[in-house]
């Protein structure tokens, strides 16, 4: 921990510019979008172009996809929904919709929204099917889910689970008699003011938009088509954003802001003839607190220095420093890479949006550099823990990618653990060597991935899960039974 530098509001803004230009050149991305948030003001930077072939420059308001950030304004839209009392986080996903299936019953019956925007479902969680761009794509991809392996127990190992969210927005629909778009639109985009948040290519392409770019060997190829699914929508597949729209939706987060627009009565000339008080936004009352308390540990944290363990709130990972607070959430889509957070004591935000498939490479080290400059956290030193060669076989394995025919192994290579990963873009793999720095937990080193946390999950002296990324990959077992399977030894 040091204490952070003392410099001038205009010095660190030039100065995080510096580190961004510099980080751009070295990550080769083609265009990316920044928001510094401090208490003394917004500072924006923006780099590059949207398009390597058709280029124009990044501007406040240029579209990039935020992916999976989209899942705390879904958890948001819940959130207003229980003000309204029209929602109960904590009764099962039944009460509202009563034909809800899951290959499990048990957990069928007792699954709560809570349970959906906390990832502990257990059931399969990347589960990915286009069911089309209709109004009823949500219900669909609900058929899909219900043919969905469950994984470990409810609220058992904890794993981020993309289809949950699928739940938690037909609810929302199922409640508001809308669709999941126009549902979110109305509770929540409006009245942050967030007037270019958008769900739909129809809607925004008329906007400036950045094309998205996937990094094959040291090349940056265009992502065709520009990937959206309606049925992943309140998990974060097609919602879209700009840097400007994510400041405000910031601010409110850290302090409750909402826009003058927003007040009931705004907006109109002293002494004219004022219409009837609008309703107050139900945002304007609501206890955003709850938003980030911790419901339970996850593990190596998603946004904490690595080693570190992180815990999840309403669909926000918390990571609780001595000095600052930081809740976060990012984002992947195809071509497009993200990652968000704000300090709600420190009332400092980063915001940083690629449309680069490493754009999260980037965004860690510049994230790093505004946690140390604005916030005095520093990554902390961590030991290599010395591991055996003989111990470090019962790590070898194969892993599942649960609902996918390509699997995850661990190895050694000339006494080295590595952990090999499938890259659906180029169809090869990726070697990442480890280096352990706690009995059964260890760190990518080097690399795009460099200082991600990887856990091996025990259950005595084997291994039944490898975490990696913050899912679970069940361990293969002799004859192709795998760790998915034996839910009661869990």
């Amino acid at each position: 921990m040091t204490a952070p530098a003392t410099k001038s509001s205009a010095e660190l803004a030039s100065a995080f510019e510096q580190e961004a230009r510099r980080l751009l050149e070295e990550y080769k991305i083609p265009g990316v979008t920044l928001g510094l948030l401090t208490p003394d003001g917004d500072h924006f930077v923006n780099l590059g172009v949207t398009s390597l072939e058709n280029p124009l420059p990044i501007t406040e308001d240029t579209i990039f996809q935020i992916g999976s950030t989209t899942k705390t304004i879904t958890s948001l839209t819940c959130s207003v929904l229980a003000q309204q009392g029209k929602l109960d986080l904590d009764v099962p996903v039944r009460t509202y919709l009563p034909d809800f299936r899951l290959k499990d019953e048990s957990v069928a019956a007792e699954l709560t929204v809570r349970d959906v925007l906390t990832h502990q479902g257990g059931f399969q969680g990347d589960l990915f099917e286009d069911t089309g761009e209709g109004d009823d794509a949500v219900a669909k991809v609900l058929e899909k889910l219900a043919e969905s392996p469950q994984v470990v127990p409810l609220r058992g190992h904890w794993s981020y689970n993309n289809a949950g969210f699928y739940v938690a927005g037909r609810v929302i629909e199922v409640i508001t008699g809308k669709t999941y778009e126009a549902a979110v639109t109305e509770l929540v985009l409006k009245p942050l003011g967030m007037d270019h948040t958008l769900f739909f290519p129809n809607e925004i392409m008329t906007h400036r938009y950045a094309t998205g770019y996937n990094k094959i060997g040291d090349e940056m190829v265009v992502q065709r088509p520009w990937m959206m699914m309606r049925s992943a929508a309140p998990a974060g597949s097609s919602c879209s954003s700009t840097v400007s729209d994510m400041a405000r939706y910031a601010h409110f987060i850290m302090s409750g802001t909402l826009p003058p627009s927003a007040a009931p009565g705004s907006g109109h000339a002293e002494g004219a003839e004022q219409p009837e008080a609008a309703e107050e936004p139900p945002l304007k009352s609501l206890d955003r607190a709850h938003l980030w308390e911790p419901v339970r540990s996850i593990g190596v944290g998603l946004n904490s220095f690595p080693g570190e363990e992180g815990q999840i709130g309403q669909s926000w990972f918390v990571d609780q420093h001595e000095n600052a607070l930081i809740i976060s959430h990012g984002g992947t889509t195809l071509g497009h890479q993200s990652d968000f957070w704000v300090s709600p004591d420190r009332k400092v935000g980063f915001i940083a949006m690629t449309n680069a498939s490493n754009g999260h490479t980037m965004n860690r080290k510049l994230s790093d550099w505004v946690k140390r400059e604005l916030l005095g956290l520093s990554q902390p030193e961590r030991d290599t823990h010395t591991v055996g060669e003989a111990e470090l076989q019962q790590f070898v394995g194969v892993h599942e990618v649960v609902g996918q025919t390509y699997k995850i192994e661990v190895k050694l290579d000339d006494g080295q653990p590595v952990l090999i990963l499938p890259n659906p873009t180029s169809g090869g793999t990726e070697t990442l060597p480890l280096r352990f720095i706690a009995p059964q937990s260890a760190v990518v080193m080097g690399g795009d991935a460099d200082g991600i946390g990887v856990e091996f999950l025990m259950n005595g002296d084997e291994v039944d899960f490898l975490r990696f990324g913050s899912r679970l990959y069940p361990r293969e077992r002799a004859g192709g039974q795998d760790a998915a399977l034996p839910l009661e030894a869990l």
